[in-house]
C-alpha cells in the first residue's frame, strides 16, 4: 500500500514539472522577424525599454531600411503587443499546475477520535496534457501573429518614410515655383509695364500669382513638419527632442513581380495565417480536454484513532458522479471554438489573396504612370517652359503663355514625386501581404 502510495505521490510530483519559455521576445517572434526582414530587435522592448539599435545615429538622414530597424527597436504599441506573450505564458504555466493537495482535520472531541483527511486530486492527471497542449499552441499563435504585426510595424515606418521624402520634395518644387514667379513677376514690374507692353493690370496679375505660389510654399513647409512627426510616431521618437532627417532612395526599385505565384507565395509566408491555424489546433486541444473533464477523482489518505490501537492510516477514492451533467456546456463551447476558427482562417486566406493582388496591382498602376512622367511628360514640360520664358524675354509670348507652361512643369514635377511615393508605397504593402519584410 505504502508503494502505491509513493508511486500515486511521484506521479503527482512530476506532473507539476512544465517547460515554459522566459519571459520576454519570444524565439518564433524573433527569428520570424529576423528570416523575413534581416532586422533583429530589441530584447528590452516587451520590458518597456526602447531604445535606438546600435549603428543609428538620429543626426544622420535615415534611408527606409534604418527606418524599418528603428521601428522595430523603439516603437512602444509593438512593445506592448510583444509584452502580451506573458500573459500567455501565465496561462501556460496556470495550464501546467495541478491542483494542491488539501488536508482536512477532524478534532477529536469526547467519544470521537482525531480524524486526518489528505485528498489528493488525481483527475488532472490526464486532463493536464490536453490542457497544457492548448496553453502552448495559443503561446505559439501569438508569436507567430506578432511576427505579422512586426511586418505592419516594418510597412508603417516605411510608408511613414516615403511620405516625409514625398513632402520634402514638394516643399523643394514649390519653392523653386515660387522664386520663378517672383523673378517673373519682377521682370514684368520693370520692364513690361514701365514701357507700356503690359498694361498695370496685367502686372498686378503676375503679383497675385506670385503670391499664391508662395501660399503653395508655405502650406508645403508646415505639411514637412507634419509628416515628420508622422514618421516620429512610427518610430517611436515622439518624445525623443533630436530632430529627424530622412534620405531618399537612391535607385527605386522598378520592377513588378508576376502575378502569377504571388498568390501562392502569401499564403505560404504570411505569419498570421501560420497563427490562425495553431488556433484551429489549440483549439482542438481545448476540446478533447473539455471531453475529459466528465467527473473529478480524487485520491484519500485517512487517518483516525481507533481505541488501542493508536492512530491507523487507510487510503480512499473520492468520485464526482455525473448525474446531472456531463460537462455538455463547455464541450459545446469548445466545438464551437474549433468551427470559429477554421472560419477565420478560411476568411483571413481570402483577405490574404485580395490584399496580395491589390497591393501588386497598385505597384504595377504607379510604376507605369512614373515611368510615363519621367519618360515623356516631364522632358517636354522641362523643354516647354525654357522655350516659353526665352520667348518672353524676347517679346514674342505672353505672359499667361509662359504661366501656363510652368504650372504644367510644375505639376509634371509633383506628380512625378507623388508616383515615387506611391511606388514605395505600394512596395511596403506588397511585401507585408507576402509576409516579407
Amino acid at each position: 500500500m505504502n508503494k502505491l502510495w509513493a508511486f500515486f505521490l511521484v506521479l503527482y510530483l512530476s506532473a507539476c514539472a512544465s517547460s515554459v519559455p522566459d519571459p520576454g521576445l519570444s524565439e518564433i517572434t524573433k527569428d520570424g522577424l529576423n528570416r523575413r526582414t534581416k532586422f533583429s530587435l530589441n530584447p528590452d522592448l516587451p520590458r518597456g525599454k526602447p531604445r535606438l539599435p546600435p549603428g543609428i545615429d538620429l543626426s544622420r538622414p535615415l534611408s527606409s531600411d534604418q527606418a524599418a530597424l528603428v521601428a522595430l527597436w523603439g516603437n512602444p504599441q509593438f512593445g506592448a503587443e510583444l509584452a502580451g506573450l506573458g500573459l500567455l505564458r501565465g496561462d501556460w504555466i496556470d495550464a501546467g499546475q495541478l491542483r494542491n493537495p488539501r488536508l482536512d482535520a477532524l478534532a477529536g472531541l469526547g467519544l470521537k477520535p482525531l480524524e486526518l483527511l489528505l485528498n489528493l486530486p488525481v483527475e488532472a492527471l490526464w486532463e493536464r496534457p490536453g490542457r497544457v497542449a492548448a496553453a502552448e499552441l495559443s503561446y505559439r499563435s501569438l508569436a507567430e501573429s506578432l511576427v505579422q504585426n512586426g511586418l505592419v510595424v516594418v510597412e508603417a515606418a516605411r510608408v511613414a518614410h516615403a511620405n516625409l521624402v514625398l513632402a520634402k520634395r514638394r516643399e523643394q518644387i514649390l519653392k523653386n515655383t515660387t522664386e520663378l514667379r517672383h523673378r517673373i513677376a519682377r521682370l514684368t514690374s520693370k520692364e513690361r509695364v514701365s514701357t507700356g507692353q503690359l498694361s498695370s493690370a496685367e502686372g498686378i496679375a503676375t503679383e497675385v500669382e506670385s503670391a499664391a505660389a508662395e501660399e503653395l510654399w508655405v502650406r508645403a513647409r508646415h505639411d514637412t513638419v507634419i509628416e515628420t512627426e508622422r514618421l516620429k510616431l512610427a518610430l517611436g521618437l515622439m518624445m525623443n527632442g533630436s530632430s529627424i532627417a530622412v534620405d531618399a532612395e537612391a535607385g527605386i526599385d522598378l520592377t513588378v513581380p508576376a502575378a502569377e505565384d504571388l498568390v501562392g507565395r502569401a499564403l505560404a509566408h504570411r505569419p498570421d495565417l501560420r497563427a490562425l491555424e495553431l488556433s484551429v489546433e489549440a483549439a482542438a486541444k481545448r476540446a478533447g480536454w473539455e471531453k475529459a473533464r466528465i467527473a473529478q477523482l480524487s485520491v484519500l489518505l485517512s487517518s483516525k484513532e481507533v481505541g488501542a490501537n493508536g492512530l491507523l492510516t487507510g487510503p480512499g477514492l473520492s468520485f464526482e458522479v455525473p448525474i446531472f451533467h456531463l460537462n455538455q456546456g463547455r464541450r459545446a463551447r469548445a466545438d464551437a471554438d474549433i468551427e470559429a476558427a477554421a472560419l477565420q482562417l478560411l476568411a483571413r486566406r481570402e483577405r490574404v489573396a485580395f490584399e496580395t493582388k491589390e497591393a501588386r496591382e497598385l505597384l504595377a498602376q504607379a510604376t507605369e504612370v512614373l515611368l510615363r512622367t519621367r519618360q515623356t511628360i516631364l522632358p517636354l514640360a522641362e523643354k516647354t517652359v525654357g522655350l516659353a520664358e526665352r520667348d518672353y524675354r524676347r517679346g514674342a509670348a505672353s505672359y499667361l503663355f509662359v504661366l501656363e507652361q510652368t504650372r504644367t512643369l510644375v505639376d509634371a514635377q509633383l506628380r512625378e514625386a507623388d508616383f515615387v511615393a506611391a511606388v514605395a508605397r505600394a512596395r511596403a504593402q506588397l511585401n507585408r501581404a507576402l509576409g516579407e519584410g
